[in-house]
């Protein structure tokens, strides 16, 4: 008998043993991080993010796509940032420009509805660019250019707007992935009439309205070139500062653009649009630059 209590001494101790050591184990598991079983949770590995080897972006818009002005014949912005992707991120970018000169967001717009070459590009695209929106605002001001009515100048950003949200629609249906950036528009003038006020009012404006309808579409983003083509240089904080007072004088020349038409951009002046996008671009590579 005496043997057999004894036993019962030993499993009991042995039993108390067993269930203090499993608190123990239990509690650094819970309070302890880094311990055995996290450790082997963390060892597994991370999926790898890989860069695309080749980039398909594809520009549509108007003259400012198709490249006028560019007196080095490169393309304009798009055949710029072609070099910047190739050259800055290393990977082999292909371009397809569909920009067309003169044409208005509703012109833009028909081709995407109907040119079958540009649905299909839109389809594989990585990156979609845009220009679009200053050919309609310059049919308002061509026709007031030296007395700019407020309310037309209203009229016309309205109906803008409106085809803009259609461009932007049928563009996503075309593809629902890639990033559209899009640019906003300049005031070519403003350097050279210094004094008309209203022009550079109504080229913020809408940009200010543009900025609105294109934050409200998906994975799109807006280009903002107005301060650096209107006033012809990239501005640094200090120019910043004095840019009003340099544009009093009506003999400035914007040294952005184009000097046979006095409106398009220069070489430089694309320069300063392919340089801004890229920088949007980059702030959004998780979207298009890997895969």
């Amino acid at each position: 008998m005496r043997g057999l209590k004894i036993l019962k001494e030993i499993v009991l101790v042995v039993v108390i043993i067993g269930v203090i050591a499993g608190g123990i184990y239990a509690g650094l598991n819970y309070f302890a991080p880094g311990t055995a079983s996290d450790q082997v949770t963390n060892t597994r590995p991370k999926p790898t993010v890989k860069k695309k080897k080749t980039i398909q972006l594809v520009a549509v818009g108007d003259s400012l796509t198709e490249g006028i002005g560019d007196g080095q014949k490169q393309g304009g912005y798009v055949g710029i940032i072609k070099d910047e992707l190739t050259t800055k991120q290393t990977v082999k970018t292909q371009t397809q420009n569909y920009g067309i000169a003169g044409e208005t967001s509703t012109q833009i717009d028909q081709r995407v509805k109907t040119d079958r070459s540009l649905q299909q590009a839109l389809k594989k695209a990585d990156v979609i660019t845009m220009s679009v929106g200053g050919n309609d605002l310059m049919a308002v001001l061509r026709q007031q250019m030296l007395n700019l009515n407020e309310a037309d100048i209203k009229k016309a950003q309205t109906a803008y707007l409106g085809h803009l949200t259609t461009l932007l629609q049928d563009v996503r249906q075309q593809n629902t992935t890639a990033p559209i950036f899009v640019f906003g528009i300049y005031n070519p003038f403003y350097l050279y009439f210094p004094k008309m006020t209203k022009m550079q009012t109504a080229v913020e404006d809408w940009n200010s309205a543009s900025a609105k309808i294109i934050e409200q579409q998906k994975n799109s983003y807006l280009i903002d070139i107005c301060d650096q083509l209107s006033k012809g240089e990239k501005l640094t904080t200090q120019k910043k500062a004095t840019a009003k007072a340099a544009s009093d004088s009506s003999s400035d020349k914007n040294s952005l653009i184009f000097t046979e038409d006095n409106f398009h951009p220069n070489h430089s002046g694309y320069q300063v649009m392919a340089d801004d996008l890229y920088q949007v671009m980059m702030q959004q590579k998780n979207k298009w630059l890997y895969r």
